[in-house]
């Protein structure tokens, strides 16, 4: 049970996630609400990793992933290129232990096994993200659809993201800043109404390129992300008083509709 959101910006990739985690065998949960790290920096490059479902599967996937990093074919390879590169990766992984879980339908099947994982990597030394399904198939970020939402929160994140990319960045790629900030909106209103799974505090790391060069930061203290999201809610609350009367939000004094 979880949600990552990934965000492709003009200036960077932004990913953020809730902490809560789930144990259980297959689809039978025995613990709730355990936080854990869900946004990894992998070791040999300038890679964020996060995923959704089996956390062992992400491990030998994330591991797959650093050792496709080759400098050389990154700074010169293509999106669609670089893309493949990893799906065959995370393809080859899977297969592995594919036919194994098929036999074991009782705790949970297939899909108990495995997982979705978001990538955000530097391709021609700029960052791109992109997320692969159960199997390995591949999408990318793109200025049309820059918002990724993977896991259980899923359902919830997708409308309102949009509904942030309608208002805020309708035909152009949003900035880190504003990823950072739609990102933090998006995690803290799916905590705030989820039915169960999603919480604990907010992670987030940005890609970006500094001096010529991939780095990744890390956001430590994101309550400056949280005191904007409430800044813009008190925000909203008060234009649509203001526009519509002092008791508008009471209920009885917007007019039903007929």
């Amino acid at each position: 049970m979880t949600l990552i959101v990934g965000i492709q910006c003009s200036d960077g990739v932004v990913m953020a996630s809730d902490s809560a985690a789930t144990l259980g065998e297959g689809f039978t949960f025995t613990v709730g609400q355990q936080q854990v790290t869900k946004i990894r920096a992998l070791e040999n490059a300038a890679i964020l990793y996060s995923f959704t479902g089996s956390i062992g599967m992400s491990q030998l996937i994330a591991a797959a992933i650093d050792r496709t990093w080759n400098e050389a074919f990154f700074l010169n390879a293509k999106p669609a290129e670089a893309m493949q590169k990893i799906a065959v990766e995370i393809a080859k992984t899977v297969q592995v232990y594919a036919g194994n879980a098929q036999l074991f339908q009782q705790a949970g099947g297939l899909q108990s096994a495995l997982c979705k994982s978001l990538v955000a990597i530097p391709v021609k030394n700029q960052p791109r993200l992109f997320q692969f399904d159960y199997s390995g198939v591949p999408e990318e970020a793109s200025t049309e659809l820059p918002c990724v939402a993977l896991g259980s929160g899923q359902t919830i994140a997708d409308p309102f993201l949009a509904f942030l990319k309608r208002v805020l960045w309708k035909e152009r790629e949003p900035t880190v800043a504003e990823g950072r900030f739609a990102a933090a909106w998006t995690l803290t209103h799916v905590i705030r109404t989820n039915p169960g799974g999603v919480g604990g505090p907010l992670q987030m790391a940005t890609l970006t390129v500094v001096g010529g060069k991939p780095a990744i930061q890390r956001v430590t203290d994101v309550s400056e992300h949280i005191a904007g999201v409430e800044a813009a809610e008190a925000a909203l609350k008060e234009q649509i008083e203001k526009s519509l009367g002092s008791g508008a939000l009471s209920g009885s004094a917007v007019p039903r509709p007929t």
